[in-house]
């Protein structure tokens, strides 16, 4: 099967450079041996407004509607406008976006479908523009995760299958990362559940899980679950107890993690 590179990078809305805070407004995608490029921005503009009272959804719908303009047009296919071929394309386009719409550091995912990874990139980023309705399961949370590694410098620091197992032998672990001889293990879950019953019983099972690994001295291991809004309140007693016992990240939160992680361990 054949694979291509795609690039991409996070569009954010800053609202003051000086806080270091952000939301995410649109992922940019590169395909350089399809010539082509696109920009793929939020339609959940009450979330912005929910982030930033003082902001103008009018100026920053015209923001985004320019970044769809630049990007999804055919003007690269003009005489003055070459390089869409290049893999260098998406640094030269993004690298004047300093202020208040900034656009994250280039990532690269090697695809044997385009259209399925780069829905997944949006799922990803722009979680919140998904209609409640359409739930995301464990196993999506653990295909999202997987391809954060497979774009991070992380990635040939990760084991997808770790050798580790519970007391039923079995493996309550999706992935592992290893550096510097310190392992740390990641359970992927999803919040998305309607009967609470159900879900409770999966979360009773990991803390099982953790108590047994925990005897045997393994402490660092962490929970990523789906993005959401923590609406529900056996998604707050879920996430109250969970966080009692170990890290709990969304996949938003473990997306910066994974940043965080590659400045501190690859330099």
């Amino acid at each position: 099967m054949s694979t291509k590179i795609i690039h991409y990078s996070v569009c954010r809305y800053v609202p003051d450079i000086l806080r270091d805070e952000f939301i995410n407004v649109g992922v940019l995608t590169h395909v350089p041996e399809e010539e082509w490029c696109h920009f793929y921005r939020t339609k959940n503009l009450t979330r912005i407004k929910n982030f930033d009272d003082e902001v103008e959804l009018d100026v920053i719908s015209v923001l985004l509607e320019s970044l769809e303009y630049q990007f999804n047009s055919n003007i690269f296919s003009s005489p003055e406008h070459t390089g869409i071929g290049n893999h260098d394309f998406l640094s030269k386009e993004i690298s004047n976006f300093v202020n208040q719409i900034q656009f994250s550091e280039i990532r690269t995912l090697t695809s044997e479908d385009l259209q399925e990874d780069i829905q997944d990139l949006c799922d990803m980023y722009l979680y919140y523009d998904k209609k409640k309705s359409e739930r995301i399961n464990k196993d999506r949370v653990r295909r999202l995760v997987s391809k954060m590694f497979s774009t991070s410098r992380l990635r040939s620091f990760v084991d997808r299958t770790p050798d580790l197992f519970n007391n039923f032998k079995q493996r309550p672990f999706d992935f592992s990362i290893k550096v510097n001889n310190h392992e740390t293990y990641i359970k992927a879950l999803s919040f998305d559940y309607k009967q609470s019953n159900k879900f409770y019983n999966e979360i009773k099972a990991f803390l099982y899980d953790l108590e047994y690994f925990r005897d045997m001295n393994i402490n660092d291991i962490k929970v990523v679950i789906n993005n959401t809004e923590f609406e529900k309140d056996f998604e707050k007693l879920a996430l109250k107890i969970l966080k009692e016992k170990t890290d709990v990240y969304t996949l938003s939160e473990f997306s910066e993690y994974i940043n965080e992680a590659e400045s501190e361990f690859i330099k």
